[in-house]
């Protein structure tokens, strides 16, 4: 009588130790370039979203150009606080085409102003106001005078 020694199984052993390696480095190597939610550059794209969004939302009701055009600086930043997520603190700032800086004395902010110097991403959105239409003498006039909207955003 012959021993024969049973080696089919082992080929499949080694086979699948090998593929669980390659599955593990792939793995390994894919998560390296992985953005995740907690890294800088998502969370300032996020932000920069958010913050457009926000702004168009309030142009779009034409709430954005009356605070702005009439210096109904409280109701901006009221309306900023209310449209924001809470653990959001916003800096905006208003100028006139030629750079000077119209809420001057009127800040419109939320939360700790440290935050902005300490923090290591700060989105930044850039909106423009072209003009604000005004009626006189029951004739709708539009005057172009554009504001440029700085909008700073920080997770707190």
């Amino acid at each position: 009588m012959r021993k024969t020694k049973n080696r089919k199984g082992q080929m499949r052993i080694i086979e699948a130790i090998l593929a669980s390696f390659i599955v593990f480095f792939a793995v390994a190597f894919i998560n390296t370039f992985a953005v995740t939610p907690s890294s800088t550059t998502y969370e300032t794209s996020e932000l920069e979203k958010v913050g457009h969004n926000v702004l168009h939302d309030l142009d779009d009701q034409k709430l954005l150009a009356r605070f702005v055009y009439n210096g109904e600086w409280e109701n901006l930043t009221a309306a900023l606080t209310v449209c924001l997520p809470p653990d959001v603190y916003f800096n905006l700032t208003v100028y006139d085409l030629d750079g000077n800086l119209v809420n001057e004395g009127k800040p419109i902010c939320y939360g700790d102003p440290n935050v902005f110097e300490t923090s290591s991403s700060i989105a930044s959105v850039t909106y423009i106001l072209p003009g604000c239409p005004r009626w006189e003498k029951a004739e709708l006039l539009a005057e172009y005078e554009p504001r440029i909207l700085i909008l700073q955003l920080v997770r707190g």
